[in-house]
């Protein structure tokens, strides 16, 4: 059968973009750079708090009840070769529908355009089937295809993970790459509230805080962090935040604690572009100050 798309990945951006812009309210801002543009610095709101990226992925149909996931190495090979805190998180469809959302909504007579709803109702809403893993996990199940690939050259695509629906839509069968062992994916409903808490060891994130609060000596510890970012939201409560007093940059390290970032506007910025074109990245940068991490602090 011809190959198409399930859902728009434009669709997925949009639909992303609510959820976010309805749980946070105003205490989140959000963006969407150009390939090979990283987040930078000085585009973050002069509050303390955290930014992540989304690249947002959709499946390929590839057969009556087969949904694929498709990376490009070249763009994965560019994500993974930045540092830490400033690679996305891959956040796709774990489908539960065979062939075209859009075609098996309307079989069940709804309306696709209410998916990115609560009120679509359960298992039918965006948020329920979407799963996110980090660059490094995306990057460790195609380490083969990468390396061989080993350049940011695009238009190369491999697998990630199929979806076999064959036999049922509520447990499809699921293989990961060329076999490997299955990565600790995270469902969307989780992610938010564990992002709120300091996420976990490894997760890609750039935290801001006030130079003020900040011990003299590095590195911290994710427990150390969150406790720093309680505290910025306490201040931002209760008014003793300026908004022209320095802040500082801080992003996780190998050793699973945080660093300050040195030279941060040297570091953010666009990367070369070398004529490969400008690929399909379809990411969605997101600002969570700190009060949006810790409500109880409002």
């Amino acid at each position: 059968m011809p190959q198409s798309v399930s859902v728009p990945e434009k669709t997925l951006e949009h639909w992303s973009s609510q959820y976010v812009t309805y749980r946070y309210l105003s205490k989140a801002a959000l963006w969407w750079p150009t390939s090979r543009e990283d987040i930078s610095v000085g585009w973050l709101p002069k509050r303390p708090g955290k930014a992540v990226q989304l690249e947002l992925k959709t499946t390929t149909v590839t057969g009556v009840a087969l949904h694929d996931v498709l990376v490009d190495l070249g763009q994965l090979w560019e994500y993974h070769t930045r540092p830490l805190g400033q690679q996305p998180f891959y956040a796709f469809p774990r489908p539960n529908w065979r062939g075209n959302l859009t075609a098996a909504a309307k079989a069940q007579e709804r309306m696709v355009t209410e998916l990115g709803y609560a009120r679509s109702g359960a298992g039918w809403w965006f948020a329920d089937w979407m799963i996110l893993l980090t660059t490094a996990q995306v990057a460790t199940v195609l380490q083969h295809d990468l390396a061989a690939h080993g350049s940011r050259k695009r238009n190369t695509k491999r697998r990630l993970v199929r979806f076999d629906l064959s036999r049922s839509t509520a447990k499809p069968a699921i293989t990961w790459g060329s076999g490997v062992a299955t990565p600790q994916t995270i469902d969307w409903l989780e992610f938010w509230p564990t992002l709120e808490q300091c996420g976990r060891d490894g997760w890609p994130q750039l935290i801001r805080l006030p130079e003020r609060i900040m011990p003299p000596q590095g590195p911290y510890s994710r427990p150390q962090v969150e406790g720093l970012l309680r505290q910025a939201a306490y201040m931002l409560t209760t008014d003793e935040w300026d908004h022209n007093e320095p802040l500082v940059a801080l992003e996780p390290a190998e050793d699973r604690n945080y660093q300050i970032l040195r030279d941060a506007a040297d570091v953010f910025g666009i990367s070369p572009d070398d004529g490969t074109g400008r690929g399909n990245d379809n990411r969605l940068a997101i600002f969570l100050d700190a009060q949006a991490l810790f409500p109880a602090e409002r």
